[in-house]
């Protein structure tokens, strides 16, 4: 098994740039949002990449980890009075902010944590120069001091989490704000960004912060008691043989995490544990931006009960799962997990739409290949799915305003035969029960009933 820090590290090596003293997105780092590789640079992989040098500490090492964090530090917002002001540019080389800036798209606030943390761990673990280290602590305290006391909502775990570590590092809070983290999450038993593969990498990353020698006992205690309890939640929706989480998810960025680089999938790599990972050494990496966490997710470690452990080594056999996520509004998770099976939904009355990162409605299957198959309900209207043995039942609600909307199943890969009640998939025989009409076969698009919710059953084979 290779070492996550020295491989992620070379990594990033190659999208070095000296001059700017920043890294370059690689093929497949922010892809959505940019016009390909080498095209922006990125300031809050480059202060992970500083962790990742500092780590290595080869030849040259150390001073181009210097060089980094100097280049981070300068890309700091200083606008007193502005919502950006303490956190950190995305990319360079974007329009900076001005008046009527939208939030997540001309900045984001994150930056003041992600970046915080690193420089955080900087300062304290390694050896920087008087200067630099001075101000990369001027910097921290700035962004702690920025950050507008009602943005991030205990409920928002993984920004939550990094927040509440960094105040109490800064030493501005009391831990009230890290107790009422702890309570939301122990509300129900998890966190709100429930089966969240790319945000569990961060949650884990901020509570192996919270766990540190050096942070407060009460961080401590509450950090290694959520982290067991979150291990624990995991391992009953994990499984081992098909190296996926089994939906529904809260919030993510692919279906496959043998296809994308995922959170979840670092943290079981920096574990020792088998992860699903894609080629590293492929191009475009999806996703690859989040392999830049590496180097700070091992440095804090990764803690998998030894009680747990086992569930990520091989597959604990065929279950109904269930959580409750929220009350306010309710939100209800089921899963089914066969052998070569997973089936996951979502059901309540939060008003969410089957798109974007929200996946209610899920279907995982090994393929004769030995890949994964998957399925994926999009429907723009208010979505909500329940899962059983071998079944998945949806109900699909017309939008709120423009009123009933078709609904498809996307997949990655094609069917060999679709009709209104079957589909044969490799590997996977569907019989489909619905009151809506099949207009797209290729697509597997249904028209709704008019007369508004269109209800759908699937029963797999």
């Amino acid at each position: 098994m290779t070492d996550p820090t020295l491989t992620s590290t070379a990594w990033m090596d190659r999208s070095w740039d000296a001059e700017a003293g920043l890294l370059w997105n690689a093929p497949g780092a922010f892809a959505d949002v940019t016009d390909g590789p080498h095209t922006v640079h990125l300031v809050r992989e480059t202060a992970f990449y500083a962790i990742g040098l500092l780590r290595r500490n080869g030849p040259g090492d150390h001073d181009r980890a210097e060089q980094a964090l100097d280049a981070v530090l300068g890309q700091q917002y200083d606008e007193p009075g502005r919502p950006w002001h303490g956190t950190f540019v995305r990319f360079p080389e974007w329009p900076a902010p001005t008046d009527g800036a939208v939030e997540w798209v001309d900045y984001d606030p994150n930056w003041r944590q992600f970046v915080g943390a690193a420089l955080a761990v900087a300062v304290t673990d390694f050896t920087l120069t008087p200067a630099l280290a001075a101000r990369a602590r001027a910097a921290i305290d700035l962004a702690v001091a920025a950050e507008p006391p009602e943005r991030v909502p205990p409920t928002y775990a993984n920004i939550a989490l990094l927040r509440a570590w960094l105040e109490a590092w800064a030493g501005s809070t009391d831990g009230t704000y890290a107790a009422s983290v702890a309570d939301a999450f122990h509300r129900h038993g998890c966190f709100v960004e429930h089966n969240s593969p790319t945000y569990y990498g961060i949650d884990l990353l901020a509570l192996g912060l919270w766990q540190r020698a050096d942070a407060r006992p009460d961080l401590q205690a509450l950090g290694s008691r959520i982290e067991g309890d979150l291990w624990a939640d995991i391992a009953r929706w994990w499984h081992a043989d098909l190296g996926n989480l089994c939906g529904p998810y809260s919030r993510a960025y692919g279906m496959d995490l043998h296809a994308y680089v995922g959170g979840l999938g670092l943290a079981l790599w920096c574990a020792e544990l088998r992860a699903p990972l894609p080629d590293l050494a492929v191009d475009p990496l999806p996703h690859g931006h989040d392999l830049c966490v590496v180097p700070l997710l091992q440095h804090v470690g990764v803690r998998v009960p030894p009680g747990v452990r086992q569930h990520f080594e091989r597959f604990a056999g065929a279950r109904l799962v269930e959580q409750l996520v929220d009350t306010d509004p309710d939100r209800r998770a089921t899963g089914w997990l066969d052998d070569d099976l997973l089936i996951g939904a979502e059901a309540g009355d939060s008003g969410l739409q089957a798109r974007g990162q929200f996946h209610p409605a899920t279907v995982h299957w090994r393929l004769p290949d030995g890949g994964i198959g998957w399925l994926r309900l999009l429907h723009h209207g208010p979505t909500s799915a329940t899962a059983a043995r071998r079944r998945l039942d949806a109900v699909c609600h017309p939008h709120p305003r423009r009123g009933p909307q078709t609904w498809r199943w996307d997949s990655n890969v094609e069917a060999s035969a679709t009709t209104q009640d079957r589909w044969e998939l490799p590997g996977l025989e569907v019989r489909v029960t619905t009151d809506g009409t099949l207009t797209d076969p290729a697509t597997r698009t249904y028209a709704p009933d008019p007369g508004g919710s269109t209800r759908v059953r699937l029963e797999v084979r």
